[in-house]
């Protein structure tokens, strides 16, 4: 048994600027503020063009690094900070304009979603060539 009571997914938007290296951290805490250590919980992220697609844009699991070094990663005292990184590659591949994400844990095979949203993409104007 778990110590995480079930809630409705919080929702956080944001943006991504393309071709830069995107960075977010997550603290995770009980509703009285306690800290919720993460290091023993699959997390993952997936981001898509719309709810209903079939398709990840990318797709983040921790301890899993894309090919370019995007991940998830467990940090903070109480390791309950999510720090989910996407790498300049990663960034300057995506197109869209406007995308959906949620974020997931997972500990004894029940599944919580944390955060939905969605993410509006900057477009970059410098680029190497």
């Amino acid at each position: 048994k778990t110590n995480l009571k079930k809630m409705a997914a919080g929702i956080y938007n944001f943006l991504i600027e393309q071709g830069a290296t995107f960075t977010r951290t997550f603290k995770y805490k009980t509703s009285g503020g306690t800290p919720i250590d993460l290091s023993s919980h699959a997390i993952r992220m997936d981001i898509r063009s719309s709810v209903a697609s079939t398709t990840t844009i990318i797709a983040l699991k921790k301890g899993e690094s894309t090919s370019n070094d995007s991940t998830i990663t467990i940090g903070g005292d109480g390791s309950n900070e999510i720090l989910v990184t996407i790498d300049p590659v990663d960034t300057a591949n995506m197109s869209f304009s406007t995308a959906v994400y949620d974020l997931e844990i997972e500990a004894l095979g029940v599944v919580t979603r944390i955060l939905q949203g969605k993410i509006r993409l900057s477009k970059e104007v410098t680029r190497s060539t």
